[in-house]
């Protein structure tokens, strides 16, 4: 046999191995977010962060997903995802915490997940939050941003630019003993990617003790974000309800990324009293996967305030 021949003979064993290879890493996908921020709080009343000068990881996780085809047009789709918190040195004995983990099967009839997700009332979010996983997440003061376990989400397949998807939870074991339901509505593209408009409305009833309903409209002009959210929120006893509306604010010139977000709130669910949150804050991109950023963070209680000032650098991976 000929060296040329040998060669051949050589390439086609090697691709012939590979091509499972190949095959498999199309099917799954590891991926995560490694962020570390520098934080000084005033009093400790922001959640997410405490008193002090403090060294963070907000947020930081590692995860898997992907599919399988299990028929034509039907495959098996599935999550597996923990926050990653070992980076400060009180959370070494604890260092992960369970994040959206869950096993479905998707077809031409839609996708239908099972396990620990966001409700579809936290997902009809989109991108208004520009503040997500800081000080100035719109957690800090508005309920609905709820990742529960023991759930059931649909979600319908898209049509004319509108996607409609469901979350059913027999019961919260962490919270309740009822069970609960969230519905959701989306027109447009709420990541703002294919289109430059988004228009949400959701409601949800009985999961984490909460029953609202809320409206979020995003719209991209040019270097402009602009974001407006509605929110009528009470908890299941109806002792406390009220209203939160917020807008947030982005413009994009060249790497740099200067943004505002103001939230108002008056239903007590989230703080005693009515509650004012307003972030302002610069990123600098550098591409789609590494951000530096610094940012300001108010929470005006009705008797008292607090002030967070962060710098912190993100790389998603």
């Amino acid at each position: 046999m000929t060296t040329s021949k040998i060669a051949k003979v050589h390439w086609l064993i090697a691709s012939t191995l590979m091509m499972p290879m190949v095959g498999l890493a199309q099917e799954y996908q590891f991926y995560g977010k490694a962020e570390i921020q520098i934080a000084h709080t005033d009093k400790g009343l922001l959640r997410y962060t405490e008193m002090g000068t403090q060294i963070d990881a907000p947020f930081s996780r590692i995860g898997v997903k992907g599919k399988h085809q299990l028929k034509p047009q039907l495959n098996l789709v599935y999550k597996y995802e923990v926050q990653v918190k070992g980076f400060e040195q009180d959370d070494t004995n604890n260092p992960f915490a369970a994040r959206n983990t869950y096993l479905g099967v998707q077809s031409y009839l839609g996708t239908l997940l099972v396990g620990r997700n966001d409700t579809r009332f936290k997902y009809s979010e989109g991108k208004f939050d520009l503040f997500n996983e800081t000080q100035g997440d719109i957690a800090q003061v508005i309920a609905g941003q709820d990742r529960i376990g023991d759930t059931i989400t649909y979600v319908v397949p898209k049509w004319y630019n509108t996607e409609i998807s469901m979350t059913y939870a027999p019961k919260d074991d962490a919270n309740s003993q009822q069970s609960g339901y969230a519905i959701t509505a989306i027109y447009g593209d709420r990541s703002l990617q294919t289109l430059p408009y988004s228009v949400a409305v959701s409601h949800v009833d009985g999961l984490n003790n909460l029953v609202a309903s809320r409206a979020i409209g995003m719209m991209k002009m040019q270097n402009w974000q602009i974001g407006l959210l509605w929110q009528e929120a009470k908890n299941v006893a109806e002792t406390k309800s009220g209203h939160a509306f917020g807008m947030s604010v982005q413009f994009q010139h060249d790497a740099w990324r200067p943004k505002l977000q103001w939230l108002r709130d008056t239903s007590e669910l989230r703080h005693q009293g009515s509650t004012t949150n307003y972030s302002v804050g610069l990123d600098y991109v550098f591409d789609k996967s590494a951000n530096a950023y610094i940012m300001l963070s108010r929470l005006s209680l009705e008797n008292s305030s607090d002030v967070s000032t962060a710098v912190g650098l993100k790389y998603l991976f």
